[in-house]
């Protein structure tokens, strides 16, 4: 016996070809528009590309050890840990924000000086067209009683005053305290701050001259805490200042 296939071939109408057409044409015109607008990122537009970049600044670094902790530690070494678990803690968890560091080691890429080392970590955000920047360092004081976190970022700047607000909100719920408040860097100047044109904030996150905050923050565990909750008020206020949907959020 000899068998015929049954199977009927089906043929696309006209009308779906034409569909099929202009949806393709109009996808290769959106890469295209998209290619030239935002500089080669077709990414950005696409739901599931990028939304949005931060730089991270792990403050000193290399020849610059910052401030000595009342336990020997070096502010630098502090400032890389929780910057990188920031990064961590985004990429993880809202990889649509791209994360970019000005140094994720001890190694440093510009003299070791201190007005040029500055310049750079401004200059390397700008060049990288950064859209948020976030220094980590922190604090020390002669008065070693001194402790808790404080944010410096410029008077125009809502959008990281609220981030600064949102990270107090976050660390004050996990019992890491406490909040000495906002400091504008037009009464208190900081280059990396003062001379950005985006959205920037330098956290200190607390007192290494005094000896329990500094221990405390010599140890992972903190770190990560402060990290974590830091990375959420960036989530959650980069994608609403974006107008994109929280993921995290849904139901």
């Amino acid at each position: 016996m000899i068998r015929t296939n049954s199977r009927k071939k089906y043929k696309l109408r006209p009308w779906v070809k034409i569909g099929l057409g202009l949806f393709s044409c109009s996808l290769v015109l959106v890469l295209l528009l998209s290619f030239v607008f935002t500089g080669g990122q077709i990414s950005s537009i696409l739901p599931w590309g990028k939304v949005a970049t931060l730089c991270i600044d792990p403050g000193h670094g290399g020849y610059d050890v910052g401030t000595i902790g009342a336990d020997g530690s070096y502010e630098k070494d502090i400032n890389l840990a929780i910057a990188l678990a920031v990064g961590d803690y985004i990429e993880e968890h809202e990889p649509r924000i791209e994360v970019m560091y000005t140094r994720d080691s001890d190694e440093i890429s510009w003299p070791e000086e201190e007005s040029e080392d500055l310049k750079a970590r401004v200059d390397f955000t700008a060049e990288n067209n950064a859209d948020y920047y976030l220094s980590i360092h922190m604090n020390s004081q002669e008065d070693t009683s001194q402790y808790g976190y404080e944010s410096y970022i410029r008077q125009d700047d809502d959008f990281s005053y609220e981030v600064s607000r949102r990270i107090a909100q976050n660390l004050d719920e996990v019992g890491w305290e406490y909040d000495r408040g906002v400091i504008y860097v037009e009464q208190y100047p900081l280059y990396v701050v003062s001379h950005q044109k985006i959205p920037a904030l330098l956290f200190e996150a607390g007192y290494m001259s005094n000896y329990s905050e500094c221990h405390d923050l010599s140890q992972t565990k903190y770190q990560n805490l402060i990290a974590e909750n830091i990375a959420k008020a960036y989530i959650e206020l980069i994608l609403e200042d974006q107008g994109i949907e929280d993921d995290t959020k849904k139901d």
